[in-house]
C-alpha cells in the first residue's frame, strides 16, 4: 500500500509523461489567499492550515516594544502549491480538452467519498481560481489506467467525481 504523498507524486509522473494533459498557471501565493479570504469558508480554511502552514514556512518575528517572540505567516513565501493544497484541498490542476479540472490524490480509500464532499463545498473557492471540473483520484496500486480517459469523463460531469488508477 501506498501513502498520501506518494500517490501526489505518482500522479505528477503520470500527468509530465502525459502529452495530452496540460499544464494550468496557478495564481500566485497572494492572490489565493486573497481569494480565500473573501468568504467565511476560505477564511475557516485558512484559519485550519495555519498551524501546519507556520510549521513548515513560519517566520520568527521579534516585537521591538515588547521583546515578545512570535511565529508568523509571509504568505508571499508560502509556494502556491501548498497553499491550493492545504486551503482549496487540491493537489494538482490540469488542462483537459479546454476545462481546467481539479484533482485531490488520495491512497486512502476510505478518504474518497469525503473528499468529494469537500471539493463540492469548495467549489466556490475554486471557481473563482478558473477551475472548472474536479475529481478525487484514488491511487492504490502500481498498475495504472489510462489518466487521460479518466481526466476526460472528468470533463463530461456536472458534480465531483472519482476515480481510480
Amino acid at each position: 500500500m501506498i501513502n498520501g504523498f506518494a500517490a501526489e507524486q505518482i500522479l505528477f509522473n503520470l500527468i509530465k509523461n502525459s502529452s495530452k494533459i496540460k499544464g494550468f498557471k496557478l495564481p500566485s501565493s497572494e492572490e489565493l489567499i486573497k481569494i480565500a479570504s473573501s468568504s467565511k469558508l476560505g477564511i475557516k480554511r485558512i484559519k485550519s492550515a495555519t498551524p501546519y502552514v507556520l510549521e513548515e514556512f513560519g517566520v520568527d518575528y521579534r516585537n521591538s516594544e515588547t521583546n515578545q517572540l512570535t511565529r508568523v505567516i509571509d504568505w508571499r513565501v508560502v509556494p502556491n502549491t501548498i497553499i491550493l493544497d492545504y486551503i482549496f484541498g487540491i493537489d494538482a490542476v490540469v488542462n483537459v480538452l479546454g476545462f481546467v479540472v481539479a484533482i485531490d490524490a488520495t491512497s486512502n480509500q476510505n478518504t474518497i467519498e469525503d473528499k468529494q464532499i469537500k471539493l463540492t463545498k469548495l467549489k466556490s473557492l475554486w471557481k473563482q481560481i478558473g477551475i472548472d471540473k474536479a475529481c478525487v483520484c484514488y491511487i492504490n496500486q502500481t498498475n495504472y489506467t489510462n489518466l487521460w480517459q479518466s481526466l476526460k469523463s472528468v470533463t463530461k460531469q456536472s458534480k465531483v467525481i472519482a476515480f481510480s488508477l
